[in-house]
């Protein structure tokens, strides 16, 4: 069961935001990244804060409130969650660098990146010479500083894997000013997130503003163990939870159309029909447990760095994380959004509509690499005598 309390407060300054949120949210679709006033919002409740490490000058949120906020952040807007969540992601990821570099990083405000290894990094003395281009920049029209993810290479070829096993990735935060930003994002779905494509052109950068990629536990240098789910387990929480917020303001809008009266010539109210009725709690009691599987699972894994558990069973355990996340987001919040809008009819259809955007940003939200099937199958593997892959 959870054993740790979201701060009330700071979950409070995200509900409170939500009717800002939703007054900007068309503008914030047809401009395709959040506006200023939520940017400033968001700002002004020091949300931005929630993923630095402590030690570093931010509030360190612990799991049930990294879940709370961007729930909530998610129910007033998908788009918003989304690009919230991985802003605090990109915050959480100053923990692995250098404590000094990572203050220095920490004041400007929200970073944003895309970590998986798509650029090259040329090893030189005291640092790497990165290069690269990288899509799928969520947060980044409001970004202060950016990230990116690199193939090591070392005299002119990629460097092997190191006898630790360690493999030849590194992530990289840069200063705004080294980046080109390419201002293309246009999709069917979470339009507003500012997800857009990016290069860095060759440039130098320190070593302190690097580290070694993890896929699964993740030592770090500043922060408490809930760092040590490392990028894609610390950044499931947010995603995770937004998924749950995008699948609640759906219920909530249908269930607002089916109080209003929609119904089908010849049928009962829409609100009377048994199999609504059914189907609508069975999708309402998905949520609220999809919610405590989230908070336990999670809970459970930083409690467990926490006691100091071999790095191989926290692997083990963050590997299993990914299996959750993934049958929530596909399992439970995509299917409860999909009925919603079945049952909505021409309420659905029509622009503008809140619930047809909760079912357009959640078929692309859900279709993030890291809710592929392969998680399931990785989970699987270990119990089958068949090593998990790499990726």
């Amino acid at each position: 069961m959870p054993s740790s309390h979201a701060d009330a407060a700071l979950v409070r300054a995200a509900l409170d935001l939500q009717p800002l949120i939703e007054r900007e949210a068309n503008e914030i679709e047809r401009d395709c990244t959040m506006t200023k006033p939520v940017v400033d919002a968001l700002d002004g409740a020091g949300l931005f804060q929630l993923g630095t490490p402590g030690d570093l000058g931010g509030l360190e949120g612990n799991v049930a409130t990294l879940a709370g906020v961007c729930e909530a952040l998610a129910f007033a807007d998908g788009a918003v969650g989304w690009a919230f969540a991985q802003n605090i992601i990109t915050a959480a990821l100053l923990s692995y660098i250098d404590p000094q570099t990572a203050k220095s990083f920490a004041v400007l405000g929200p970073g944003a990146g895309h970590f998986a290894p798509l650029g090259v990094a040329h090893e030189e003395d005291g640092g790497f010479r990165v290069s690269g281009r990288w899509q799928f920049a969520s947060g980044s029209g409001h970004a202060k500083f950016m990230g990116g993810g690199c193939i090591v290479y070392r005299d002119g070829a990629p460097a092997p894997i190191g006898d630790d096993g360690r493999l030849p990735i590194i992530g990289f935060i840069c200063p705004l000013e080294k980046v080109v930003m390419k201002g293309n994002w246009d999709t069917m779905g979470l339009r507003g997130t500012g997800s857009f494509d990016y290069e860095v052109p060759e440039t130098f950068v320190e070593q302190g503003a690097t580290w070694y990629q993890a896929l699964g536990y993740a030592p770090h240098e500043s922060g408490g163990p809930i760092y040590g789910l490392g990028l894609q387990g610390y950044g499931s929480i947010g995603s995770t939870a937004w998924s749950l917020g995008v699948a609640s303001r759906a219920l909530h809008e249908i269930a607002e159309i089916a109080k209003a009266g929609r119904t089908r010539l010849g049928s009962a109210a829409l609100r009377d029909q048994d199999e609504f009725q059914r189907d609508f709690g069975l999708h309402r009691i998905a949520i609220d447990g999809a919610r405590l599987q989230l908070l336990s699972v999670f809970e459970s894994a930083v409690d467990q760095i926490e006691s100091g558990a071999p790095a191989a069973e926290c692997e083990d355990t963050i590997r299993d994380l990914k299996g959750h996340s993934a049958w929530i987001v596909k399992h439970v919040a995509k299917p409860a959004v999909q009925f919603a809008w079945e049952a909505s009819g021409s309420a659905g259809m029509r622009n503008p509509s809140r619930l047809q955007r909760c079912l357009r940003d959640i078929q692309i939200g859900a279709g993030h690499q890291v809710f592929d099937d392969r998680t399931f199958r990785d989970v699987a593997k270990p119990s089958l005598g068949v090593e998990a892959g790499l990726f």
